[in-house]
């Protein structure tokens, strides 16, 4: 049995960093875009910091819905995988394509309203407009990034992951010269700040949604695989049972980034500085969570695959392995922000106001990293072993019911400021990652009581 165990353990970790690592790597690189958007707007102003975070949170919230939405495809990818049913992983992302098209201009819609929305939630009228436009551009960018999602689940759903961040980064050196254009001015282009940063990262996504729907329409064994096969039954009706599984995580994923959001807007109540001082901790907390994404992106494929076959055991073992190292990881990284606050805010911003002002947000996201990673690790584990709603459920207690009149009480009631935000933000981690992990040991008794397949 001891050998059995190690030798699954061992097996797991290596396929989970296999996957992970270039997982976590193209999921850094989609908020690389937006970093390096927030590093070069901070050698122009306190304000167009502002303005981007502002404007940027919205669509944040639909990109980040929208991305559960299409969890789909990974979570059937992966169990058609685990099966050795190839030629349908090819049919799960035909008919994701139209679906991420239609969520895409949904949101880009609803990105048209920033101006009523900002109005709504009580915004000086100085942060208005200018965050407005921020909102509309990256509406524009939202139907390639659902693409690029689809297309990049299906990729890492059968275990091809590279080709995914290959092509983030390269978008990455799309946008730094664009970014450098049209934030700064020049060639005939006035400067245009946190408006011209918004339209030099759309105009990326919409160059690596391209190249990985070309990259998969090519594949070698597309014939296997049933990539350019017509999807039979339709989109429609033939993706029905997929998108079961993103619409528990779009709502899941749209409880969480809803009450950062609204963490924002709180933080625009405190004043332009305070909205600075979020921006540039929500930027370095968001990307870090990337390795997190990465681990439970991997951890759910492990999950999916022993769910395929129907291994009770091994599916545990593959839950609680990725678990451990994300809980391992992530307080490496806690432990390096506490190490160099100063070091990583000057990465942001060579303002020594804001600077300095960010340091303490930069020591809570420390702290924040373990419950914020082992929350996602647990959810994506849930959702691969068939049970999607609970995360779901777990979401919207604790980042609706919990996190945002927590949030508000130690921000504005009690006057912390950005601190009393980042202290709703970890009460409300703690209590989801605590349950969902509850939650998890209770399926892994059910599933070692179903036992494992022969071999």
């Amino acid at each position: 049995m001891s050998r059995w165990l190690l030798s699954r353990v061992a097996r797991h970790t290596h396929e989970l960093f296999r996957l992970a690592s270039p997982v976590a790597f193209s999921r850094a690189g989609v908020l690389m875009l937006t970093t390096v958007d927030i590093a070069m707007l901070g050698r122009v102003s306190a304000e167009a910091v502002g303005y981007y975070t502002l404007g940027t949170s919205p669509f944040i919230i639909l990109l980040v819905i929208g991305i559960g939405l299409q969890q789909g495809v990974l979570v059937a990818t992966s169990h058609h995988r685990g099966a050795e049913r190839w030629g349908e992983t090819g049919q799960v992302w035909r008919r994701g394509l139209p679906y991420a098209v239609l969520c895409g201009v949904v949101g880009a819609l609803l990105c048209t309203q920033g101006s009523a929305y900002f109005a709504l939630t009580g915004q000086s009228d100085d942060l208005i407009a200018p965050s407005a436009a921020v909102t509309f551009w990256q509406g524009v960018g939202l139907v390639p990034m659902m693409l690029y999602i689809a297309t990049a689940f299906f990729l890492e759903g059968i275990g091809r992951p590279g080709p995914v961040w290959a092509v983030i980064w390269a978008a990455n050196l799309v946008n730094l010269p664009l970014n450098w254009w049209l934030i700064y001015g020049g060639f005939g282009v006035p400067p245009l700040g946190a408006e011209g940063a918004a339209i030099a990262t759309t105009i990326a996504r919409f160059a690596m949604a391209g190249a990985l729907m070309v990259y998969v329409w090519r594949l070698a064994d597309h014939a296997a695989l049933g990539v350019r096969a017509r999807p039979r039954p339709g989109w429609l009706s033939g993706g029905r049972a997929d998108r079961r599984y993103g619409y528990a995580a779009g709502l899941s994923l749209g409880f969480e980034t809803g009450a950062f959001g609204v963490m924002a807007i709180f933080a625009g109540w405190l004043g332009p500085q305070a909205l600075a001082v979020y921006g540039v901790a929500n930027a370095l907390l968001a990307m870090l969570f990337m390795v997190a994404l990465g681990l439970a992106t991997a951890t759910g494929v492990r999950v999916g695959v022993a769910h395929g076959r129907g291994d009770g055991p091994d599916r545990a073992l593959a839950g609680w392995t990725g678990f451990f190292w994300c809980l391992l990881i992530m307080g490496l990284f806690g432990v390096l922000l506490h190490l160099a606050p100063n070091e990583v805010a000057g990465l942001y911003t060579d303002e020594p106001v804001l600077a300095i002002a960010s340091v303490p947000a930069i020591l809570m996201v420390g702290w924040l990293l373990f419950a914020d990673g082992g929350q996602v690790v647990m959810a994506n584990a849930l959702r691969a072993a068939a049970d999607p709603w609970v995360p779901t459920a777990m979401a919207f207690f604790s980042y609706l019911v919990v996190m945002i009149p927590l949030g508000w009480w130690l921000a504005i009631h009690l006057g912390r400021g950005v601190i009393g935000l980042y202290e709703g933000i970890l009460i409300a981690s703690v209590i989801n990652v605590a349950i969902l992990s509850l939650r998890w040991g209770w399926r892994c008794l059910q599933g070692l009581r179903e036992g494992a397949p022969a071999e």
